[in-house]
């Protein structure tokens, strides 16, 4: 097996002496198995669920929260079609354990063959094609969407395989560093096969590789890179059973995480419901996933800052509400900072100053990540 790894050669040479050159068990596998026979009731939204999900990809899913083989099954999403949906609610107070607050990463597996498996074998890491984060906070009564990527492979037949040394949640961002969301590796978690088809064109894919972790202090995101692919990498995903190359991820070590996101705080203190946009038609998804910041809300939306110290000039950015656009003018975001945009006014009639800079964001060196259904 070929490696290739980012980041710091002191973590790497622990690599190697733990795992040398060859293949290894997953760090996050194990011998346990989870029974799961998926039924037309499985598909339906949940009364009360705040968490939607909605599956981009061309096959039914079964969704675990956590690794697969702790049993947290939470039921299924569809494609649009057998009567089943492909966007639906789930209740966060249904899932046992869950703290009131935090962060937990949600797995797919394919429907046919968790169906398959049924209680003849386990479902494990190896039979994911889908993680992503998802944060939540139970107390809040807003939604929190997320959308399955559309390009996995769910024939399971070519994929990236990746190990995160780091402490951190690693996530994988389609083309730019505030793009679609490919997949998420757990804290120290080895040998994952990331499933996803290859390109039609016969490209390989950029990816913005990202480390993040849910501040204790504010609740919020923090979300960086390092000096290695700050400005993304190319991927390519590899067929099974070829000769596959390790991408290993050591993290930025002892240097300077280098950021390429802003990170935009809205406060909407209008009557309305409120869009943000970086250009015309644009519209981001905050931290919640949503494209809405509702009255008397405050959301996060992260936007690409580029990789300089200079940043990145936007001309067009502006807020939506009641359908009419609001322009904020020529604003500079620079990479890691924190802004704020506050949004007031009723009856058609809003005032806003522009964003407001407030600090940069700094990375904890000792933060550990606590995801629900990990350990």
């Amino acid at each position: 097996m070929k490696k290739i790894v980012f980041g710091s050669m002191a973590v790497l040479a622990a690599m190697l002496l733990v795992f040398g050159c060859g293949s290894a068990p997953s760090a996050n596998g194990g011998s346990g198995s989870t029974t799961v026979v998926i039924k037309d009731s499985d598909f339906q939204t949940e009364s009360g669920g705040k968490l939607f999900i909605t599956n981009m990809a061309q096959t039914e899913l079964a969704l675990f929260v956590g690794r697969p083989e702790r049993g947290n099954f939470i039921g299924a999403v569809g494609t649009g079609a057998n009567g089943h949906s492909k966007s639906r609610g789930f209740d966060l107070n249904k899932i046992v354990g869950l703290p009131d607050k935090g962060t937990f990463i949600i797995r797919a597996a394919s429907f046919t063959k968790v169906n398959e498996k049924k209680s003849i074998a386990a479902i494990t890491e190896e039979d994911i094609i889908y993680s992503g984060l998802i944060v939540y906070d139970k107390s809040n009564s807003e939604r929190v969407e997320h959308d399955i990527f559309a390009g996995i492979d769910i024939n399971q037949k070519t994929f990236i395989h990746l190990t995160n040394l780091t402490n951190y949640v690693l996530e994988l961002r389609l083309d730019a560093s505030d793009g679609p969301k490919v997949a998420v590796l757990s804290p120290r978690q080895s040998l994952k096969k990331v499933w996803i088809e290859p390109k039609d064109t016969g490209f390989a894919y950029m990816l913005f590789p990202t480390y993040q972790y849910l501040d204790p202090n504010t609740g919020e995101l923090n979300v960086f890179s390092d000096d290695e692919y700050v400005n993304g990498k190319e991927f390519e995903p590899e067929p099974l059973g070829s000769e596959q190359r390790e991408i290993i991820f050591a993290g930025p070590g002892k240097g300077k995480p280098h950021y390429n996101v802003a990170f935009i705080r809205v406060q909407n203190d209008t009557s309305e419901l409120l869009q943000f946009q970086t250009a015309e038609g644009n519209y981001k998804r905050n931290e919640r996933g949503t494209l809405n910041t509702s009255p008397g809300r405050t959301d996060v939306y992260q936007v690409d800052a580029g990789s300089v110290d200079a940043g990145k000039v936007y001309t067009a950015a502006g807020f939506q509400i009641s359908r009419k656009l609001w322009p904020i003018g020529r604003q500079v975001v620079k990479p890691g900072h924190v802004y704020e945009l506050i949004a007031t006014g009723a009856n058609g009639t809003y005032q806003y100053d522009g964003l407001r800079d407030v600090g940069e964001k700094s990375v904890a060196d000792d933060i550990r990540v606590n995801l629900f259904g990990e350990l």
